[in-house]
């Protein structure tokens, strides 16, 4: 885990300047403008009439468009199905429009056919079609009732009309049981409904901001799932509050101070801080500096005035003179500490850090604080803690907001590949009960329910009659568009509790149907790998160099092969050795010379000596290199490569496995660094190994690679989760993971599937023991011990 509490370098800065790319930073904007406007949407799905530019929703219009462009589709539907639909025409559509109204209409139609894929009424249309043609298709029936919910701006009023007269004319025909049965297909992957669906804010974000803007102190308990955008919520805040955002982790920091930077938001930083003199300011809050006089850009800024700072990046260590600075120009209440992930570290019964988190609770003077955490504990666990806060500040106003969104699915494995669900691991009902309890006080556990083994068992239980009337399908989902996944898994929850009387029938009819994903899922740099798609894989362990080395094995390389490499590297780490000696003996001899010397410019002088100096060691340097040899791997030993799958899995559907894409120059930055040679063996493979590591240029090289999605696999730690916000697809829990507590484990699950809905994720876990724990509840969580120990 990455908490070194140091300054930002010179290249972290650049960092920040590096501009968010174009949907960043749309959802960015949304977060932003959502902080006034909590029910703000945005869908930049085109209707016909905002694609044409005309700006107005008059019916007038709107007729004008239906008659010339759907009329004639719509009516085709009607004869060949034999429909009683009949459009209702408006009295203000018989309004004239203006000539150059007409003429806009008349130029722009003739683009459209080119562009008719694009246009939100041809795509429910469509829809339409297709519902009719397949005989009253389900899942295009339900695509039309998710997507007229859509805040699509100037859908023709007409389309709109026999959308919804379709949806209520044949909501009764539409079997219920058929939609869930195939929900996978029909829901969870509809990729119509996940194209066009709102941008918006998070239920958590919206109630988030409410709460914020209600008077007097206030702490709020902020628990939502991981990559639901608690981190990126502070943008918002920023826009009615000053924030002191506190973080462990410097990368998830430099995430949001990029973000802010982008939106315009004027930010400081304060990262290995003692004391306020060692803030610094980002140029756009800089209030008093000095330019540069020749290019008029900023040359120095002085950063003690933080007068326009609206918001301040602080790690653990600099949380107490970040809050000075900026009460020195804010009032208490116009502030809002917003402090993430509180737990991290608090899974340790002793740890460093502790002693900082207790002097920044004791010594805070902040009234409004936000405590942030997918895995933060419920508010009647850290009682003590709340109390102590209501006295400081004399204040009843504790606030916890749960949210359970998630919109994807991200299915665990067992050692031997079987999906896990409760229904499959407790074969007492007791046992079961408890889990179904315990999962509905903890929804955020729900994304790892697997959707086709749910409705399969929610479609037996239907069709055996195994629950009360009231809870069949058809009674319990009054309307079609209610049918979502996590309404679904809601409902797979309830049924849970209700089927004591004939458990053992079920239980046992799901283990003799209880069918594998993988036959096997531990191999994963050989036969197994091909099961890693769309994306990287972490491996959390807690030796992280045993694990390494025991893939680099597995991996099944001839020692021929291996003992070739070995011999390279040894080779070009001796002449790397010579390369060093003679770079610094370089650098020793200019730092000798002086600056007055080297600003005389003898070098362009052939007789002088610096000159004879230099080209001499040109020479050694090309000399050396020339004898540093690059070092390749066979291909078939390169995770999903062609001649990998060749080898591994040519009978497998290898459509979508990841393979790794490091470029040579890469490699041979790392070739010259000074690692383990295996690290580097398992480089050329596209696996990084994660640990701290005296060389920092290696890290960042690693870090660089895994932001960029560029490594096959990355072997980490279990502290590493806290130090990464990068896009995983797949995740593995160790063996030897088993003093992981329940809320890490929640935390490592996190970091897998934090992008597009649309791709597949799984969780593969080694030790059946940390299943059962992920699904019991625990009454002596070492986090809830040392907040209430360390903040009361």
């Amino acid at each position: 885990m990455d908490l070194t509490q140091q300054k930002l370098s010179k290249s972290e800065w650049d960092f920040l300047e590096v501009p968010t790319n174009i949907s960043e930073k749309k959802i960015l904007t949304m977060i932003y403008n959502g902080y006034e406007d909590t029910k703000y949407t945005n869908n930049e799905a085109n209707s016909l009439l905002a694609w044409m530019k005309i700006g107005t929703d008059e019916d007038a219009f709107h007729y004008y468009i239906y008659e010339n462009n759907f009329d004639k589709i719509i009516k085709k539907i009607i004869k060949k199905y034999e429909l009683s639909f009949k459009i209702k025409k408006n009295k203000s559509s018989d309004k004239s429009l203006k000539k150059q109204d007409l003429i806009r209409i008349k130029n722009s139609s003739k683009k459209i056919e080119d562009i008719k894929q694009n246009i939100y009424e041809f795509i429910l249309l469509n829809n339409a079609k297709i519902f009719f043609k397949k005989k009253l298709c389900p899942m295009r029936y339900y695509t039309l009732t998710q997507l007229i919910k859509n805040n699509v701006t100037y859908i023709n009023h007409y389309v709109l009309q026999f959308v919804y007269w379709i949806i209520e004319t044949y909501k009764n025909e539409i079997s219920k049981t058929g939609l869930i049965k195939n929900a996978f297909e029909f829901i969870e992957k509809n990729t119509e409904v996940f194209k066009y669906t709102d941008m918006k804010l998070y239920e958590h974000q919206a109630k988030l901001f409410d709460s914020l803007k209600r008077e007097g102190s206030k702490m709020i308990l902020y628990q939502a799932p991981t990559g639901t955008g608690k981190t990126m919520s502070p943008v918002g805040v920023a826009k009615g509050k000053k924030v002191i955002f506190t973080c462990a982790a410097k990368h998830i920091g430099l995430q949001l101070a990029k973000a802010c930077i982008s939106m315009g938001i004027k930010i400081a930083v304060a990262f290995g801080c003692k004391d306020s003199g060692d803030i610094r300011l980002h140029y756009f809050a800089a209030k008093d500096y000095v330019k540069n006089r020749r290019t008029g850009a900023i040359f120095r800024v002085d950063n003690s005035n933080g007068e326009k700072v609206e918001l301040i990046i602080t790690d653990i260590q600099s949380y107490l003179p970040a809050m000075n600075y900026m009460l020195a120009f804010n009032e208490p209440q116009d502030i809002v500490w917003y402090w993430d992930e509180p737990t991290i570290t608090l899974d340790y019964d002793d740890h460093e850090f502790h002693e900082i988190l207790q002097r920044n609770w004791q010594q805070n003077d902040i009234p409004n604080v936000v405590l942030s955490s997918a895995t933060l504990p419920n508010m009647d666990e850290i009682l003590p803690m709340t109390r102590n806060f209501q006295n400081k500040f004399e204040t009843n106003n504790v606030q916890e907001i749960i949210s359970y969104e998630c919109k994807k699915s991200i299915p665990i494995l067992d050692a031997n590949g079987n999906i896990v669900m409760p229904h499959y691991i407790y074969k007492d009902f007791k046992k079961l009960r408890k889990c179904a309890r315990h999962i509905e006080k903890n929804k955020t556990i729900l994304r790892h329910i697997d959707v086709e083994d749910m409705v399969r068992f929610i479609y037996y239980i239907n069709k055996k009659k195994f629950i009360t009337d009231e809870y069949q399908i058809n009674n319990y989902f009054e309307d079609v568009s209610e049918i979502t996944i996590i309404n679904l898994k809601i409902y797979y929850l309830r049924i849970l509790l209700l089927i004591k009387d004939n458990y053992d029938t079920i239980y046992k009819k799901f283990q003799e149907n209880r069918a594998r994903m993988y036959n096997s899922v531990i191999k994963i740099t050989t036969s197994d790998a091909y099961s890693l798609t769309d994306g990287p894989t972490i491996f959390l362990t807690e030796d992280v160099e045993r694990m390494g080395r025991f893939y680099l094995r597995a991996s099944n390389i001839p020692e021929s092969e291996l003992d070739n490499i070995m011999k390279v590297m040894s080779r070009n780490e001796r002449y790397m050795i010579d390369l060093e000696k003679v770079e610094k003996d370089e650098r020793h001899r200019r730092d000798k010379m002086g600056t007055e010397d080297l600003g005389k410019d003898k070098s362009k002088t052939k007789d002088s000596s610096d000159y004879k100096a230099q080209q001499a060691y040109t020479k050694k340097v090309v000399e050396l290199k020339a004898k540093i040899h690059s070092i390749e791997l066979s291909q078939k030993f390169i995770p999903n490569s062609q001649a990998h799958i060749r080898e591994w899995s040519q009978d497998k559907d290898t459509s979508t496995s990841f393979k790794s894409d490091i470029e040579d120059s890469i490699v041979e930055r790392i070739m010259y660094l000074n690692v383990n040679k295996e690290w580097k063996i398992l480089l050329l493979m596209g696996i990084g190994v994660f640990k701290t590591h005296p060389d920092k240029e290696y890290m960042d090289i690693m870090k660089e690679l895994a932001e960029k999605q560029k490594l096959y696999l990355i072997i980490a730690s279990s502290d590493y989760i806290y130090g990464t916000n990068y896009q995983f697809c797949h995740g593995y829990l160790s063996n030897d993971l088993m003093n992981m507590t329940q809320e890490k484990m929640i935390q490592a699950f996190g970091r897998v599937g934090r992008n597009s809905s649309q791709k597949n994720y799984t969780l593969r876990i080694r030790n059946d023991d940390l299943i059962i724990k992920l699904f019991t509840k625990d009454d002596n969580k070492p986090e809830v011990r040392n907040m209430n120990r360390l903040f009361s």
